[in-house]
């Protein structure tokens, strides 16, 4: 998904929203905020753009090798440049999370992972089918996967995920890693925000991520005879929070969505410490990362002269690169020491 977070220019009560971002719309809500279909080129000897650029840039490394990781939000922006980079140091599984089918193929066929038709399947029963209509995806909840069974995907609304925690539940029973990238906001005064945006916001943000870290920690309990020994032996399960800089800095017209992120990060220290001390024999790390402007999709909408007037705040004078989000994720996924560690990637914009 497009995960760009909706920071402010902080100038006292002077401050204003820099970006506009589509309101929540009930019931449904949208996980990605990219406005633009994704265009991947195709070059002579079948390699996507993705593909090309993640081989120049990056070298096979086997970090995470055996590793299975699940990750919300992931059909563009910070999402899919962790399952991106993921890919490259070694994880043997990704499941992708989003409320899109087909957003979610897509994403999948980017990371070189699906043909043009993907195998689907819902419960025991598994069709071949090609990407659906957008219109004929709100009500689905079900699996895809591909033909080498690396990247599978599930298709489900994370502000909506206590009706299918079970399913959920029984899909983290091999999740390693849990990266929580998935999330919405509105750009609008708190006196202005309707109710049900605010609702929406916080149900998608906060309580999609406080659900997939209960499911993850249910399914460690279930399977804790895998790690009877101790976690030197045994690399722990890690939960990766995407934050927003807003948690820790004032702004105007996302306060509900400043809320949320705040409290992902309470979510993640609280989590550091009762994982260690109620889950016997189950060694569960909590760690989250805290972007500022990060070079997504949607800087595309923003205009030049609001892109300068941005990066003349930002000490390090440019926006942030997805792939250097992804590096963060991959640091805290296989540091088996970096428990509550807070990682604050803005350029130094949280210093003003």
């Amino acid at each position: 998904m497009s995960y760009l977070q909706p920071l402010t220019r902080l100038r006292g009560a002077a401050a204003t929203t820099l970006h506009q971002l589509r309101p929540v719309q009930a019931p449904f809500l949208r996980l990605s905020l990219l406005k633009r279909p994704y265009s991947s080129s195709t070059s002579s000897n079948g390699q996507t753009r993705d593909q090309k650029q993640r081989q120049s840039r990056f070298k096979p490394s086997d970090r995470l090798s055996g590793r299975t990781c699940m990750i919300t939000g992931a059909t563009s922006g910070i999402g899919y440049a962790i399952a991106d980079r993921f890919l490259q140091e070694g994880v043997e599984k990704i499941i992708l999370v989003g409320r899109s089918k087909q957003r979610l193929a897509d994403a999948a066929a980017r990371l070189g992972e699906f043909p043009e038709g993907v195998e689907t399947g819902n419960g025991s029963d598994e069709i071949l089918a090609t990407r659906a209509p957008e219109e004929d995806q709100q009500e689905y909840t079900g699996i895809g996967l591909s033909e080498d069974r690396r990247v599978s995907f599930f298709v489900g609304d994370v502000s909506e995920s206590g009706s299918w925690v079970r399913e959920l539940e029984e899909k983290m029973k091999d999740v390693d890693i849990l990266v929580n990238a998935a999330g919405i906001s509105t750009t609008n005064i708190l006196a202005r925000t309707d109710p049900d945006a605010i609702s929406h916001t916080l149900r998608t943000n906060l309580e999609g991520t406080i659900l997939t870290s209960r499911a993850l920690l249910r399914a460690a309990i279930r399977s804790r005879s895998k790690n009877r020994n101790s976690n030197t032996e045994i690399p722990s399960r890690c939960i990766i929070n995407i934050s927003s800089l807003l948690a820790h800095k004032g702004g105007t017209g996302a306060v509900s969505y400043a809320a949320s992120k705040a409290g992902v990060l309470g979510l993640t220290r609280s989590l550091a410490v009762e994982a260690a001390t109620s889950l016997r024999g189950v060694f569960i790390r909590s760690n989250a990362i805290v972007p500022g402007y990060i070079d997504t999709p949607m800087i595309a909408n923003f205009s030049d002269a609001e892109k300068t007037s941005l990066k003349d705040e930002i000490p390090l004078g440019r926006f942030g690169d997805p792939q250097e989000v992804a590096d963060a994720a991959v640091f805290l996924a296989q540091n088996e020491y970096a428990n509550n560690c807070i990682l604050n990637l803005d350029g130094g914009l949280s210093a003003i």
